[in-house]
């Protein structure tokens, strides 16, 4: 039952994505925004320093001003029914992680007439003084568009400050001679302009783009944290180019950007209500930056491209639970937080292979980072066993940093029938989980079996005698495997990995969990679509629902911040961020050393 191997390309497009109005909520106050004092700290290799008036955790980030630099509403193609869309969606998930301001762009502006559907999205947000329209743009020459002078004069009427270019959706050469008066207008003006690489082409043509214009300031969206190697260099190369961190997850990403001199090119910017504005507003409130820097992010960067001279009201959101108070002021969260999804470079390496680039991946930086965040413990398995296919590699990549590891952490062992016999297989299966802090089990779809396949069935039984638990990233485009080896190994608690990346991947998990009371649901990845942590738990239960980020493949402040800012009640946020991983390894507990068994208890 071998099965075809993903090709390349679509296995890195999979994996990275594996990258009518209302009022302000009540209780949600409006007030001057205040800030002073400066911190820098480093979380991992880097060192901390604090001046007098502000420690690590202290209030200062509880009043960072968040100028959301592309939020998006509207009617789109293929949308799951749950979905969010509309601009009473994006109200609601503002007020709810505190946003102050937002541009909003308006899928009808690319998918209808421009400036028909331009002047209707002012129409939509008129009555909110926070919200500011993105318009989108094209060349005058075909009639359907303003040229750049009736353009300009529109723009001065209606407020807008931004503008969109979607060349290759809309079908313009934005390398024509007849564009030059367009850009010429748009450069002229500084006026932001926002897109995405593949509008433009390939990354040669963004750079290309960057060249020709050099003073046209150009706000990047929608990169993968996928697309380091591309998005870096130019970014230290191009002061005009700025980017945002919706898909661009990268572990430690404010830190290195920061350091290497680009803090004034980062924008804030969540692609809310598609995505959770609280996963990226988390990346900025424990970003290990001062406390100046972190608020030319959140705001003060795009104020000033779009030449905003007084800021907008501070909004906060008076009904915060702790967990999100303590986001917003960068302490670590005052629950215990046990992280179902970690994986583990070398200690010193910052790359994975591939098209993988991990900031300070290995250990000192993985537990820097999960010490600042509130983790209690997590499970730990290696990348190279896994995802770079050297599984008898990994596992003692694995147990070096259960070594270095703090209290509270245990291990995932990886095993590759595709390059070895059973009987290796049952040798290395027993010689590996002679540690007892081993008790996970990790296959990947790289191995090129599903994992029903009678090749696997050695390690299964041996995890279903010892109650150890799985963790599945499906190598199909259905749950059958997890739904197969439930009902076979009903000894093990098998997890679904990723069961939040989508509306129709939570359906499937639903369905699963319901079928079997050892299925559970692990949460992370990219999207963090807005109201898929609650679809999950109203359709399978809170008790079954994990915590678990995918670091340092991408970075987990935002798949923590995605939970937190939910809108689900506290003690549910308290049972998916530690209490219900708890009760998958409970069966693994008098196994587990006492170093590696994590608590529960309060902080």
């Amino acid at each position: 039952m071998q099965k075809q191997s993903l090709s390349r390309r679509k296995f890195l497009k999979t994996n990275a994505w594996m990258g009518v109005g209302i009022g302000a909520l009540p209780g949600f106050a409006s007030q001057e925004v205040v800030r002073d004092g400066q911190e820098t700290v480093r979380a991992g290799r880097l060192e901390v320093m604090e001046d007098e008036a502000h420690t690590l955790n202290g209030a200062a980030g509880e009043n960072l001003l968040f100028f959301d630099g592309f939020t998006r509403i509207g009617p789109r193609k293929y949308k799951h029914p749950a979905e969010q869309w509309k601009l009473e969606h994006l109200l609601k998930d503002m007020d709810q992680c505190s946003i102050s301001a937002a541009l909003v762009a308006y899928t009808q502006s690319v998918n209808y007439d421009l400036m028909y559907s331009n002047l209707e999205l002012n129409r939509l947000i008129k009555p909110y003084p926070h919200l500011f329209p993105v318009w989108n743009v094209m060349p005058h020459q075909t009639g359907e568009f303003p040229d750049p002078t009736g353009l300009g004069r529109l723009m001065a009427e209606n407020n807008v400050r931004a503008v969109t270019i979607h060349p290759k959706t809309n079908a313009w050469d934005w390398k024509a001679r007849h564009c030059t008066p367009l850009f010429a207008h748009l450069s002229k003006n500084k006026i932001l302009t926002i897109t995405t690489a593949p509008e433009l082409g390939a990354w040669e043509d963004l750079e290309e783009f960057l060249i020709r214009y050099p003073t046209l300031p150009l706000l990047l969206t929608g990169a993968f944290w996928n697309e380091q190697r591309y998005v870096l260099p130019l970014v230290q190369q191009y002061k005009n180019l700025h980017i945002s961190f919706d898909n661009f997850q990268i572990n430690e990403g404010v830190e290195y950007l920061h350091r290497t001199g680009c803090t004034d090119q980062l924008i804030f910017a969540s692609n809310s209500p598609t995505m959770s504005a609280g996963a990226h507003r988390s990346y900025i409130d424990y970003a290990a930056i001062p406390a100046a820097d972190r608020a030319k992010i959140a705001g003060g960067n795009l104020m000033r491209l779009l030449k905003i001279t007084q800021k907008p009201a501070l909004r906060q959101n008076q009904n915060e639970d702790i967990l999100m108070r303590a986001i917003r002021a960068g302490s670590p969260l005052p629950v215990s937080v046990i992280d179902m999804h970690m994986h583990m470079l070398h200690e010193g390496l910052d790359s994975g292979g591939w098209t993988y680039r991990m900031e300070n991946g290995g250990p000192k930086g993985i537990f820097g980072m999960a010490k600042r965040l509130g983790y209690q413990g997590g499970g730990i398995m290696s990348w190279n066993g896994v995802v770079s296919q050297n599984a008898i590699a990994g596992n003692p990549c694995t147990a070096e940093a259960l070594d270095v590891a703090p209290k509270g952490y245990w291990g995932l062992a990886t095993f590759d029938p595709s390059h070895y016999s059973q009987d290796e297989l049952r040798k290395m299966i027993a010689d590996v989980y002679a540690d007892k802090r081993f008790i996970g089990m990790k296959p990947y779809q790289f191995y090129g079996f599903e994992y029903h396949d009678p090749v696997y069935d050695a390690w299964w039984e041996y995890g279903n005698q010892n109650k150890f638990y799985g963790l599945i990233h499906n190598s199909r485009a259905d749950l059958l495997e997890v739904e197969t080896l439930a009902k076979r190994y009903p000894d093990v608690r098998w997890i679904i990995a990723h069961a939040g990346g989508s509306f129709k991947m939570a359906d499937m998990a639903i369905a699963a969990i319901k079928k079997y009371p050892n299925v559970y649901a692990e949460i992370t990845l990219t999207p963090v679509p807005l109201g898929v942590i609650e679809y999950l738990v109203a359709g399978a239960g809170e008790n079954r629902m994990l915590y678990g980020s995918d670091l340092p493949m991408r970075d987990p402040r935002q798949q923590l911040g995605w939970l937190v800012f939910s809108t689900l009640p506290l003690e549910v946020k308290k049972k998916i961020l530690a209490e219900n991983a708890m009760q998958v390894i409970k069966p693994c507990l008098d196994r587990l050393p006492e170093h590696s068994r994590p608590s529960l208890a309060s902080k």
